[in-house]
C-alpha cells in the first residue's frame, strides 16, 4: 500500500493536463473562427461600399440625362438631315454626346462618400465613355472602390446607352472583385 501513495495526485495532474490541452485547443479554434468571421464581415462591408459607388454613378444616368442625350441626337439629325452622310452625322452626334457627358457627368468624378455611420467608404474612381460606338450606342465604364477597416474591394460596371431604343439604358457588366 505504501507504493501507491500519491498515485491519485499524479492521475489528477494528468487529467488536468489533458483537459488544459483540450481547453487551449478549443479556445484556438474559437479565436480562429472569430477572426475568420470578422474578416468576412469586413469583406462584405467593403463589397457593399464598392457596389454603392457603382450605384451612385449609375444613378447619374437617369431619365432626365437620357432625354437630354436623345434631344441632342434628334436636334443634330433634324438640322443636318440630307446635308451630310450618315457616318459624319453619327460622328457629330458622338462628339456632342461625349462633350455633354464630360461637362455634366464625368467632371463630377472621382467622388467619395460614406455609407451610414459604420465607416464604409466608397469612391467612384472614374467614369469614361468608350470611343468605339455603333450608330447611336455608347458604352460607359465605371470604376469604383469600396473600403472598410483596411479591406478594399473594386467594382466595375459597363452601361450601354442606346439612344434609338425605347429603353436606352442597359447594364452589360457588373462585378465586384
Amino acid at each position: 500500500m505504501s507504493n501507491e501513495r500519491g498515485s491519485a495526485l499524479i492521475f489528477t495532474l494528468m487529467v488536468i493536463l489533458i483537459l488544459t490541452v483540450l481547453g487551449v485547443a478549443i479556445l484556438e479554434v474559437a479565436v480562429a473562427n472569430y477572426k475568420m468571421s470578422y474578416a468576412y464581415a469586413n469583406s462584405i462591408s467593403a463589397t457593399y461600399a464598392a457596389e454603392a459607388g457603382l450605384e451612385k454613378a449609375k444613378s447619374e444616368f437617369n431619365s432626365d440625362l437620357l432625354n437630354a442625350l436623345s434631344n441632342i441626337a434628334r436636334t443634330k439629325i433634324n438640322s443636318n438631315a440630307g446635308k451630310v452622310s450618315n457616318e459624319i452625322l453619327v460622328q457629330d452626334i458622338y462628339i456632342d454626346v461625349a462633350s455633354y457627358l464630360q461637362q455634366n457627368v464625368f467632371s463630377k468624378y472621382p467622388q467619395t462618400g460614406y455609407l451610414g455611420d459604420n465607416g464604409q467608404k466608397y469612391t467612384v474612381k472614374s467614369i469614361s465613355l468608350d470611343s468605339n460606338y455603333v450608330r447611336l450606342t455608347y458604352t460607359i465604364h465605371i470604376y469604383s472602390e469600396g473600403e472598410y477597416k483596411n479591406v478594399k474591394k473594386e467594382g466595375y460596371a459597363q452601361l450601354v446607352i442606346n439612344l434609338e431604343s425605347p429603353n436606352p439604358l442597359t447594364i452589360s457588366k457588373w462585378e465586384i472583385k
